[in-house]
């Protein structure tokens, strides 16, 4: 009869210990992820703001772009011609590519047959 109350002491003190580890875990985890959740916001706002930054930079950098245009009015500039050709527009290929070609044969099924490729 002792050993039966100290195995089941024992299995209850498991089974408690058990159920302890398991509270302790789930609540170590939650915290840890909050945490996690908060770094991450934070990360991704920095990220944001430093591409904001970025962006803002090179603005600036296009806006202070100045382009001389005296070269425009050089004689030389002048003096160039175009000889580019048009190119004609031809029509190239079918209008339904997958249309039988004219002359040969298609074949036509009916609703619920099938047809069997030849080998």
């Amino acid at each position: 009869m002792n050993t039966k109350k100290s195995s089941k002491k024992t299995i209850i003190i498991i089974v408690v210990l058990i159920v302890a580890s398991a509270i302790a875990y789930f609540y170590y985890e939650s915290s840890n992820t909050v945490t996690n959740s908060g770094l991450e916001t934070t990360a991704e706002t920095t990220d944001a703001q430093a591409a904001g930054a970025r962006v803002l930079s090179l603005l600036n950098q296009i806006k202070s772009i100045k382009i001389d245009t005296t070269v425009f009015k050089d004689p030389s500039y002048l003096s160039l011609r175009d000889y580019s050709v048009e190119i004609p527009q031809d029509n190239v290929g079918r209008s339904n590519p997958f249309a039988p070609l004219p002359g040969t044969a298609s074949a036509t099924t009916t609703p619920g047959t099938t047809v069997t490729p030849r080998r």
